[in-house]
């Protein structure tokens, strides 16, 4: 196989929506149209001020791309296929006038047999049109079972990105284009079609790997077709040769003292180099070379807490339980196809925060090869969601036939990853049944879509890989009961009123899949994107605007981003800079203590994916890292807070704090601890700890005034390396000139050697 890229400069046309005039800009491809309007100085920047609320009109008008290119030479018996790796979202795709194919969804890619006859050998047109979604979603008459939010609705039969038509974290910015790379296919006539390798057993001393292939030839015969794969990582390598006696099956085989792939921070990201061979009376006539990772990953969970509250939802990668230290994944940029750049950009804050798992949200796109080959080689567990988010989508069988080929298609493209831990069914569908007037007398296994078309695409394509139904997933049972919080694994957001609120410190989940909390963004980059004049707005249409809601439609984010910096000073700030600080103060300690939370009481609790590492546009929000790539106050926490080895100070119970080793690393940890108020000195507690690998103890309790406000350093030493944590002691209102005195003393003790500078 060959690849002949069309991306690059292209033109698009269009009606104006004003007046009807046509036009026709430069074009980028991949790009998006929004870019494409904005690069030619026909919109304004869409992320500045209210300005992404004037492009409503472009949600109606359809486009046309074009482009010219030559021939592809073509040797005797090959084909040619044009590939389109991303749409958004209906397109006709023309060559020199002929139809040669359609497309309907955005989140897949398209192949289109191409007829050699009708090309030119140079000068030859592709034309591509793009009809308005908007336009095209009003042929679907959407029946009383479904659901969405209110600015989403026209998305329920349209396979794009829930977020694009207004969500919390992104703006409705509803796009079209070709938005990912697009490229002719030259196709020998014999070829490996599909392949998939899985790690299905560990032994003591080997692991039982299994290929299952796919090929097509157009010979008389299948005689004389083998295979030969080699497998090499290192200083290991492994080689078989087997006859192949029909196009498709499956080879089992032993590779012996295999080097195990695991996830970071439990270990070492060892990849195999694949090479598959295709052999046809002795001559290699195909090959396909990819990475792997020689590993088993397992989700034991139960589907409720028994009556005692107990229950499972844990990770085993190699039959070892893995306490997970995550994120959540939300569109890298709002546009889809501008700036790819920022997607490894975000990646390595993930690793730098030290988390081991990234979960890919349903209200997103699926990502693409580079963005798994990074988690790959990092170490990044991937728990992927369906693209369904806080919706019931349509039933009907036309739909659900269109998921089953989006669902097949994306299994197949993914399953070869061994960072891909998780196939989930969707973002908070389950809840629904929970809130919806509409829907509270109905089951949640009324879903096909999660119940039925997904768990069959896995179990035919990927029959290794655990499916969770919905995240949190609510079984019927629970439904019946009306107890959503006896589900092990569990959104956590509550009130957010206080983190040491009874809604968190009481909270039943094994595992919580989200949580978070708000973080006003840095000035410097405010000015970036609120206009001068209304810059100490907070309530304004631009601040309301950016925390995001469609159509101007009242938002809780940023009051409630005021409401917990007042109830924690005790006061609300009215300088911008100074509200800023006060509110990623409170941020930071509220996801320190969270995460903390979640660690003290491992295995009890096995892990936590909060929300979320960066923006996706300029925004207010529970990001820790603001689109500019500006790190607030909680990201050097949070760095602090996952480190592999960690003493953690909890709150009293009983007049004592409680001082808790926890240790994720594969082996012991043991050391010399010390607790102490950090501006006085005065010593709390002094000692040895001693953890085993991967899991936690109590070190010490010591006892604490309840009525004071302080700072506690908890300092330790381990195999020569001093480490650092605080504690924050008391209850608020705390005194912000205080804590500001406080926060130099950490800056030069913990935050300023993790990367942290002064606002």
């Amino acid at each position: 196989m060959s690849e002949i890229q069309l991306n690059g400069s292209w033109f698009l046309s269009f009606r104006d929506p004003e007046n009807g005039a046509e036009h026709t800009i430069p074009a980028q491809v991949p790009g998006n149209v929004l870019g494409d309007l904005h690069r030619a100085e026909r919109i304004p920047d869409p992320f500045f001020g209210c300005n992404s609320e004037t492009l409503r009109p472009y949600e109606f008008i359809d486009w046309e791309y074009r482009t010219t290119f030559p021939a592809p030479v073509l040797q005797p018996r090959e084909r040619l296929e044009l590939v389109f790796e991303g749409i958004d979202t209906f397109a006709e795709i023309l060559i020199n006038g002929v139809r040669i194919g359609e497309a309907g969804n955005m989140v897949i890619a398209h192949r289109f047999p191409v007829d050699p006859g009708i090309l030119k050998e140079d000068g030859n047109e592709l034309l591509v049109r793009i009809a308005s979604t908007l336009n095209r979603a009003r042929s679907f008459p959407l029946p009383a079972y479904t659901h969405a939010g209110r600015c989403c609705y026209e998305g329920l039969y349209l396979r794009r990105p829930m977020h694009t038509y207004g969500w919390d974290i992104a703006p409705r910015l509803v796009g079209a284009g070709i938005w990912r790379k697009v490229y002719f296919d030259v196709i020998k006539p014999e070829r490996w079609t599909d392949l998939y390798l899985a790690t299905t057993e560990l032994k003591p001393k080997s692991a039982v790997l299994s290929l299952h292939w796919n090929f097509e030839s157009d010979a008389p015969s299948l005689i004389g077709f083998e295979a030969r794969m080699t497998l090499s990582c290192r200083d290991h390598r492994f080689e078989k040769r087997f006859p192949l006696f029909f196009t498709g099956g499956t080879e089992n085989f032993d590779v012996e003292n295999p080097l195990l792939w695991f996830p970071l921070g439990s270990g070492e990201q060892n990849l195999y180099t694949v090479k598959l061979e295709l052999i046809r009376n002795g001559s290699v006539v195909d090959e396909k070379c990819w990475k792997t990772g020689i590993r088993t990953i397992k989700l034991n969970r139960t589907e409720m807490l028994d009556g005692e509250g107990k229950g499972e939802f844990v990770f085993l990668v190699n039959g070892r339980k893995i306490f997970i230290k995550g994120s959540n994944w939300v569109p890298s940029n709002a546009i889809h196809g501008e700036k790819p750049e920022r997607v490894e950009q975000a990646l390595e804050l993930f690793v730098d925060l030290g988390c081991n798992m990234v979960r890919c949200w349903g209200g997103n796109i699926y990502e693409d090869e580079d963005f798994f080959r990074f988690c790959d080689e990092h170490g990044l567990l991937v728990w992927q969601d369906f693209m369904f988010a806080c919706e019931t989508a349509p039933q009907d069988e036309a739909f659900l036939e269109s998921v089953r080929k989006e669902a097949e298609s994306v299994v197949r493209a993914l399953r070869n990853h061994p960072s891909l831990a998780l196939w989930c069914g969707d973002n908070e569908c389950d809840e629904l049944f929970f809130y919806s007037p509409l829907l509270k007398r109905l089951r949640p296994s009324m879903n096909r879509i999660t119940r039925e078309i997904l768990p069959r695409a896995v179990a035919m394509f990927d029959p290794v890989r655990d499916y969770l139904p919905s995240s949190p997933f609510l079984s019927d049972t629970i439904k019946q009961l009306n107890a959503r919080y006896r589900s092990p694994e569990q959104h956590l957001w509550g009130p957010r009123d206080t983190w040491k609120g009874r809604f968190y410190k009481n909270n039943t989940a094994v595992f919580a899949s989200e949580i978070g909390y708000h973080g006003m963004t840095d000035v410097g980059s405010i000015r970036k994107f609120i206009p001068e004049a209304e810059l100490n707005d907070r309530h304004g249409p631009a601040w309301t605007c950016h925390s995001s809601q469609a159509f101007g439609l009242p938002c809780y984010r940023n009051g409630l981003m005021e409401n917990q910096s007042k109830g924690f000073w005790g006061y609300l700030a009215e300088d911008l800079t100074e509200f800023m600080k006060c509110s990623q103060i409170v941020q930071a300690e509220a996801f320190k203590y969270l995460i903390e939370l979640f660690r003290a009481k491992k295995w009890e609790k096995t892990g936590l994916i909060w929300w979320n590492v960066i923006d996706c546009w300029p925004q207010f929000s529970d990001a820790v890292v603001d689109y500019y790539h500006v790190r607030k106050l909680a990201y050097y926490y949070i760095k602090n807070a996952q480190k592999p080895l960690s003493l953690i100070v909890s709150d009293p119970e009983a007049w004592n704090c409680r001082l808790t080793a926890v240790n994720d690393q594969p082996v012991p940890a043991a050391g010399h601890y010390r607790v102490s108020d950090l501006v006085s000195g005065e010593l709390f507690a002094e000692g040895e700890f001693s953890v085993a690998a991967e899991s936690a103890c109590e070190a010490a309790a010591f006892p604490v005034c309840l009525g004071e406000q302080r700072m506690l350093l908890i300092e330790w030493v381990c195999n020569g390396n001093t480490e650092y944590n605080h504690y924050l002691l008391g209850s608020a209102p705390f005194c912000f000139k205080t804590y500001l005195e406080w926060l130099k003393i950490l800056d030069e003790k913990i935050y300023t050697a993790l990367g942290r500078r002064e606002w």
